[in-house]
């Protein structure tokens, strides 16, 4: 697993460990509504993570969206050495970036939080400790981001999943030790504990293994790039206000509210993380690869094919968790602290966010494919244009249906953007990949699973024991692979599991 790998061995084991690594990241979360349920302090918690993720996220936007397709145009144009440089300056401002960050947020946390959040001073000073150890999470989570992102570009998939694999454990670890004596603050001192060992492990990593040299410079950061970073970062702002406004709305509500939608997103974001981030990840050095040699029509080809068998994997997760979201929430956290009421509300978010899993998946495949072919500063107008308006209708809608307006304005606002919006981003921009063969496959792939979901729903009760439920999503993957095999809805899905089951007869034999 230290060693590189190439594209097809990279993808299936990065996405083995990746689903490691990520369940132990639902585990986390479902330890901590066995202990601390749904309350005000699971609501600031959720808060402030995501608030830092948010940030850490503003911060390493530029990463995919620039820095590392300069850096491998540098790698081809003058070779290793220039391209490490170029690495090592952002690594080093990141640095310095995520140092003021963490000092700004360790000595004014409460005036900040309080001026920017619907969360009371008095509040906010009852959990001091939380604030100020979260204060330096934006700093670790910026530099853990870049190294592991630059590690992939090496096509080393599976050594940064290794290390982030490790910090995870940390944090389950510390959950599970200390939750009785600290509270929801042992997460994050797990947290923190787990991402110092992350980033040592990752520079070890490159110095040791890879000779990574230390050295640093700016001579390669032309007027091009820095024109680039520039509506990047804007159009990241939009993004950062849009994800941002969602916390505001979600965390005015009653208390509980936001603990149960983040506990539903993480269920939401099972198939995102554990299958299309990480698919998503190796095809996008591939995309990068490709536009570096202007070879368009195999990169449209790749595209499609990508995003043809990742909605066959989604659509019926979506299917089966629509029908069994109660078998599904209950399994996962109905236990201890956690009550039947926070389980009803975790439900209802589940049940019909669920459906926001095919736009998430097509819009990763999306921001790959246009960083690609550089051009991610071009869609700024789009994207600012549709974050505003997004923000507008959900802001409106939940003050005035409360989490019912907030479900059907999020899934208006997604596919709106994912079946108009993006069609003509791409005409204007990509002419060359056919976006709207996208929109036809999906729906495609979705009236190919009514009638399968309409069977289920007529024999199977709804109300089954987990083993049962997973019996059952077995029995529904398999019909769905079997009839597609003989009527090819999905061409692409077909060949593709076709030719992993030739593999694994082969190897029998």
């Amino acid at each position: 697993m230290l060693k590189t790998e190439s594209y097809k061995k990279g993808i299936v084991l990065s996405t083995g460990l990746n689903i490691i690594v990520k369940a132990i990241l639902l585990l986390n979360t479902v330890v901590i509504a066995w202990y601390f349920g749904t309350s005000i302090d699971t609501d600031l918690y959720f808060y402030i993570f995501s608030t830092i993720t948010l940030i850490a996220g503003l911060v390493n936007g530029m990463d995919l969206a620039v820095v590392l397709p300069e850096g491998m145009h540098l790698r081809e144009e003058k070779g290793e050495e220039a391209a490490i440089r170029f690495y090592n300056l952002f690594g080093f401002c990141y640095l310095l970036l995520g140092i003021l960050i963490f000092i700004v947020l360790f000595f004014f946390a409460v005036p900040i939080y309080s001026m920017i959040s619907s969360y009371k001073t008095p509040v906010l000073s009852d959990h001091k400790n939380l604030l100020l150890l979260s204060s330096v999470l934006p700093l670790l989570i910026i530099l853990s981001n870049y190294f592991t992102s630059v590690l992939t570009t090496l096509k080393y998939f599976t050594a940064p999943l290794i290390a982030n694999g490790i910090a995870q454990l940390f944090a389950l670890g510390s959950l599970l030790i200390f939750h009785d004596k600290f509270g929801i603050v042992s997460v994050l001192i797990g947290m923190v504990a787990g991402y110092f060992l992350n980033i040592a492990l990752l520079l070890f990593f490159m110095y040791f293994k890879l000779q990574w040299s230390p050295g640093f410079s700016a001579k390669d950061i032309t007027q091009r790039v820095k024109k680039n970073l520039a509506s990047v970062q804007l159009g990241n702002l939009a993004t950062f206000a849009f994800n941002y406004g969602i916390i505001l709305v979600l965390s005015s509500l009653p208390i509980g509210i936001y603990s149960a939608y983040n506990y539903s997103m993480q269920i939401l974001n099972v198939p995102i993380n554990f299958i299309v981030a990480q698919a998503a990840a190796v095809a996008g050095i591939k995309f990068n690869e490709l536009s570096a040699k202007n070879l368009p029509a195999e990169m449209n080809r790749i595209f499609l094919q990508s995003i043809d068998i990742l909605l066959f994997l989604i659509v019926p997760f979506c299917c089966l968790a629509y029908l069994y979201a109660d078998v599904i929430v209950n399994f996962l956290y109905l236990r201890g602290g956690f009550t039947k009421d926070a389980a009803e509300k975790v439900v209802y978010f589940m049940r019909y966010l669920i459906f926001l899993s095919p736009c998430l998946t097509i819009n990763t495949l999306n921001t790959r494919v246009l960083t690609a072919g550089k051009k991610v500063s071009q869609t700024f107008f789009f994207q600012l244009g549709f974050n505003i308006s997004a923000l507008m209708l959900i802001i409106l809608v939940t003050r005035t249906f409360g989490e019912q307006g907030f479900i059907i304005s999020m899934l208006a606002a997604y596919y709106f953007y994912v079946m108009v919006v993006c069609i003509f981003s791409f005409r204007w921009l990509m002419p060359f990949i056919k976006y709207p063969v996208v929109i036809k496959n999906m729906l495609l792939i979705f009236l190919y699973n009514l009638p399968f979901l309409w069977i289920f729903y007529e024999i199977f009760d709804r109300d089954q024991p987990v083993h049962i439920f997973l019996a059952i999503s077995v029995l529904y993957y398999a019909a769905i692979l079997i009839i597609n095999h003989f009527i090819k809805i999905n061409k692409a899905a077909d060949s593709y599991f076709s030719n992993i089951l030739g593999r694994l007869s082969l190897n029998k034999k």
